[in-house]
């Protein structure tokens, strides 16, 4: 038995219900040809690379599962013939899957506490913007007139100030 990872991506004007068909209808794909799925990880609605069917968002999903070709095939068959996925991939991660430690690392997801139900950004004319930058770590940025910052951007500001270069 494989462990394959398939992503994909779904019409993002769906209510919320019609993805929780098409989960429903994957989920029994899995068992019915002998696999194993191992998450269903929602990744929300994210702006795509380029336009794809007209639109320029989307909700991604990732599926992790066990099983042969033959249940590759047909979850690839089932989301090319519906209409709400504009697209999907399926890669490989391994060729052959120890059951037992494939059992352990799905106990130990569901014991780890749940992820927040994903937030979908309003318009998304901050990110264009650059209005808020990450800054990485947990600590608040710093701004760029404090003086105790020595930065060499700060002190060619001085500079041209006081008239020195």
């Amino acid at each position: 038995m494989r462990r394959y990872e398939t992503v994909f991506i779904l019409n993002p004007e769906l209510p919320e219900d019609q993805h929780k068909l098409l989960f429903d209808k994957l989920n029994g794909l899995v068992p019915e040809d002998q696999g194993t799925l191992v998450k269903l990880d929602e990744w929300g609605q994210k702006r795509l690379a380029y336009e794809i069917k007209k639109h320029t968002r989307g909700y991604y999903v990732l599926m992790d599962f066990c099983g042969d070709g033959a249940l590759v095939h047909e979850i690839e068959r089932n989301l090319r013939l519906d209409d709400r996925v504009l697209k999907y991939m399926t890669v490989l991660k391994d060729n052959a899957v120890d059951m037992e430690a494939l059992e352990a690392e799905m106990e130990a997801a569901k014991e780890q506490t749940p992820r927040p139900e994903p937030v979908e950004e309003a318009s998304g004319e901050g990110e264009e913007k650059g209005d808020s930058e990450p800054t990485g770590t947990g600590e608040a940025p710093v701004s760029e007139a404090d003086p105790s910052e020595n930065t060499p951007e700060t002190s060619n500001q001085e500079e041209q100030e006081n008239g020195t270069t």
